[in-house]
C-alpha cells in the first residue's frame, strides 16, 4: 500500500467521529449557554444576547459571562447617546438636566462595563461583579429619576432601559456564579 492510500483509508475512519465530537461539543455549548440564561431569570434576553455574538457558541462560563457584559456595554453606549440626542431637544429646562444627567451616567455605566470585562478576562470575578453592579446604579437612578417624565420619553428608550436592567440582572447572576 502507497502512504497516499493509506492516508485515505485513514482519513475516512477516523474523519466521521471527529466530526461527530466536534458537533456534540457545539451542542453542549448550547445546553451551557441555556443552563447559565436560565440561572440568570431572564433567559430570553440573555439568549438573545448571546445568540447575537458568533463566539458564545465555543465559550466557557466565563465567555458568557464577558458576552453579556458587552451586551450590556452596547446598549449602555446606544442609551448614552439616545438621551444627550433627547436632552438636545428637550424644551423643558428641568427635563433636559435631567436627559443630560442620565447620558452621563449611562456614559459611566459604560466605563463601569469596560472595566467589568478587563476584569473578567484576568480572573477578577469579584471585581467584575462590582463593575456590573455599579454601572446598574447609573440605570437605576436614571429610570427613578424619570419617572414623572414617562410621557416625553420614546417607548423604545424605555425599551432599551428595560433590556439594559435585564442584562444587569443576567450577567450579575453569572458572573456571582464564577
Amino acid at each position: 500500500m502507497t502512504l497516499f492510500t493509506i492516508f485515505i483509508i485513514l482519513h475516512l475512519h477516523l474523519t466521521p467521529p471527529l466530526l461527530r465530537q466536534a458537533h456534540k461539543l457545539v451542542r453542549a455549548d448550547d445546553k451551557l449557554m441555556q443552563m447559565e440564561c436560565h440561572n440568570a431569570e431572564v433567559p430570553t434576553t440573555c439568549m438573545q444576547c448571546l445568540k447575537s455574538n458568533r463566539r458564545a457558541a465555543t465559550a466557557d462560563k466565563v465567555g458568557i459571562a464577558t458576552i453579556l457584559v458587552i451586551c450590556l456595554q452596547n446598549h449602555a453606549k446606544t442609551l448614552a447617546t439616545n438621551m444627550s440626542d433627547l436632552a438636545s431637544r428637550a424644551k423643558d429646562q428641568a427635563a433636559k438636566t435631567l436627559l443630560q444627567e442620565c447620558g452621563q451616567g449611562y456614559s459611566s455605566a459604560e466605563k463601569e462595563l469596560s472595566s467589568a470585562t478587563s476584569s473578567l478576562k484576568n480572573g477578577k470575578y469579584d471585581d467584575a461583579e462590582r463593575f456590573v453592579n455599579e454601572a446598574l446604579k447609573y440605570e437605576l437612578t436614571c429610570h427613578s429619576k424619570t419617572g414623572s417624565y414617562k410621557e416625553r420619553i420614546p417607548e423604545n428608550l424605555v425599551l432599551e432601559m428595560k433590556i439594559y436592567e435585564q442584562l444587569s440582572e443576567a450577567a450579575n447572576r453569572i458572573v456571582e456564579r464564577l
